[in-house]
């Protein structure tokens, strides 16, 4: 018996450190990838799948616990889990009505869903709140450094162009270039994943914090702006506009500052463009617009099941080489467009054309369970600290429906680091260790 709970400690525990490890090391893998696909294609390969490979690995291993733990079925789990289940029966449903490949179906289905099985992961190993916490401090802290990184890289790119007017090289191209400042990637290698991580981090902590410390504050919010997107900027005003509700009143200049940039600048900026050499655009330069138009062509064509999981606009309809494309007469610039950035970054368009008004009914039944179970967890919660994690969460859960309205879902440093810190979460609230840390405050 002692063997067998030194092993079964042993084996946590180095999932434990996987799981944080990897945790760490999200926001620096598109970076990694691009650095050295030119000197090993399969080692970049394999580095782009480790989140799928961590999901694969330990999503049985975690129901498994769970159980274990008697903790699954649990009703919260079964409401996050039967909402998953029914986007998977959907999409399954719609590859089969068009006849499609069974494997293109499951990936295409697996890359919708993926992401939010880490939160039964999480929520399997992190069973105390002292550990959340001293994970998140370590994410406030890489955060910081990320802010710091950004705001040195606006100042070099500034003084090239502006002292030393030197030609912007490719690393500064002009297109990387709003309003006069630099888009800084910071280490994160894409400034709107850089925003969107930052304001993630920064949403936590803002709604677990009583007094805010600026030299937190600050760095990562200089990582907020330094992205200069409209998404971004939308969604901090969404949770500059609740702290307002909630007494911060200093927030109040935020907002209307951020206010004045969307009415004002961020409507002159135009969409990813690319070159009509085919006279195929209908007088269309914007790469979503194009793509929103056709996707929803698409579905009108395909109302109530779509054309099927995988097979339009993501990183599985490239890769097996869809039909629809061809079908449709999709731009072979589009195309190429598609391939190399694994989506059509239109994220409702999308989903309606490949699973129809049914597969995203049963998403937004995903969005609407992990705010219920937020929301529950909240009413449960008996101390401040737990009830900001829950709160910061649930808006974050609506900035992420406010970033899908223009951009693409599937940006694996943001969406699995959220459920992630929402399975930590669910498993340090669902314990007897939870109300231990409770007394002992």
């Amino acid at each position: 018996m002692g063997k067998y709970f030194r092993s079964n400690v042993v084996y946590t525990n180095i999932a434990k450190w996987w799981l944080v490890g990897f945790l760490i090391f999200l926001p620096f893998q598109r970076k990694i990838i691009k650095s050295i696909v030119s000197y090993s294609s399969e080692l970049s390969k394999f580095i782009s799948y480790l989140d799928e490979l961590t999901i694969i690995i330990f999503l049985p291993l975690s129901l498994i616990k769970l159980y274990k733990l008697r903790e699954f079925p649990d009703r919260l789990c079964l409401i996050l889990l039967f909402s998953i289940l029914v986007l998977c029966v959907s999409g399954f449903m719609s590859g089969v009505v068009n006849g499609n490949s069974l494997l293109v179906t499951t990936l295409g289905t697996f890359d919708y869903v993926k992401n939010f099985l880490v939160v039964f992961v999480y929520a399997a190993f992190f069973r105390d709140f002292r550990e959340f916490k001293g994970i998140f401090k370590l994410l406030l802290i890489l955060t910081v450094l990320l802010g710091v990184i950004a705001f040195i890289q606006e100042l070099l790119a500034l003084a090239v162009r502006y002292i030393i007017e030197n030609d912007i090289s490719d690393s500064l191209r002009n297109d990387n270039w709003r309003f006069g400042f630099y888009r800084t990637p910071s280490l994160i290698g894409n400034p709107n994943m850089l925003g969107l991580y930052s304001l993630l981090i920064l949403t936590i902590y803002l709604f677990m914090s009583k007094k805010i410390n600026y030299a937190i504050f600050i760095p990562i919010s200089v990582g907020i702006f330094a992205s200069i997107s409209r998404m971004v900027y939308t969604g901090l005003i969404f949770v500059t506009v609740i702290q307002i509700l909630r007494g911060k009143k200093r927030f109040i200049v935020l907002a209307v500052i951020l206010t004045a940039i969307l009415a004002f600048y961020m409507p002159a900026l135009k969409d990813i463009t690319f070159i009509d050499t085919n006279n195929e655009f209908s007088g269309k330069i914007s790469f979503r617009e194009y793509a929103r138009d056709n996707a929803i062509d698409i579905w009108v064509n395909n109302p109530f099941w779509g054309v099927g999981p995988g097979i339009f606009g993501g990183v599985v309809s490239v890769k097996y080489n869809s039909f629809i494309y061809e079908e449709y007469n999709f731009s072979s610039d589009a195309v190429s467009f598609i391939r190399n950035v694994k989506s059509i970054d239109q994220f409702w368009p999308q989903i309606l054309a490949e699973t129809g008004i049914a597969g995203t009914a049963a998403f937004l039944g995903i969005f609407m369970a992990l705010f219920l179970t937020l929301f529950t967890l909240r009413q449960q919660a008996t101390f401040s600290e737990v009830k900001g994690l829950f709160a910061g969460l649930m808006v974050f859960t609506i900035v992420i429906l406010i970033y899908t309205m223009g951009s693409g879902l599937n940006i694996t440093s943001i969406i699995f680091t959220y459920s992630a810190l929402v399975g930590m979460g669910v498993g340090s609230c669902r314990n007897s260790k939870y109300r231990s840390y409770i007394r002992n405050r």
